[in-house]
């Protein structure tokens, strides 16, 4: 028997799943990841910084399921056949390489810090994806991990990997 238009097994579609996806990181965020970053030292029972290290990660998990659950109710409104499967090699060449990039990103972290890991991971996809503008390439590249770790350490108070030679 068919299903008409209407029923709910027509209207799950690959939007649905991304947002069930969605909703199931934010969740498995909110309750593993908090309990893996490590607190900070404390002076007569007070945080240094005011701000508990699951903050920002509980803020990311909250976000996912949110993002998702508006997702995931929009999702029953899309009628589109889905074209993963016509997608052409190079999306998926494209995908690899990202996915290998933040492997090396995440290993490089510890032994080249967070500034330079990430200037060299910024550019070096800014290039990879066609970017030729030397003045976005320098913003993303060399100012945005620049500005996010002065933020980060200096106004947040949060630690992040130093520079090598600090």
């Amino acid at each position: 028997m068919e299903a008409d238009s209407g029923s709910l097994g027509r209207r799950l579609n690959f939007n649905t799943v991304v947002a069930l996806g969605c909703i199931l990181l934010g969740i498995a965020i909110w309750f593993l990841i908090p309990y893996q970053v490590q607190k900070p030292p404390t002076f007569l029972g007070q945080n240094s910084s005011g701000l508990s290290p699951a903050l920002f990660p509980r803020l990311a998990a909250a976000g996912f399921v949110v993002v998702g659950l508006a997702y995931l109710v929009l999702s029953f409104r899309m009628y589109e056949r889905s074209t993963l499967r016509e997608l052409p090699a190079s999306a998926y060449v494209n995908l690899a390489v990202l996915l290998a990039v933040m492997i090396v990103y995440v290993a490089l972290l510890r032994p080249l810090g967070y500034v330079l890991s990430s200037m060299l991971v910024a550019t070096g996809i800014a290039l990879y994806y066609g970017s030729r503008n030397a003045f976005g390439i320098a913003a993303v590249g060399v100012a945005a991990p620049l500005a996010i770790y002065f933020l980060f350490t200096r106004m947040l108070t949060v630690s992040l990997p130093p520079f090598p030679w600090g």
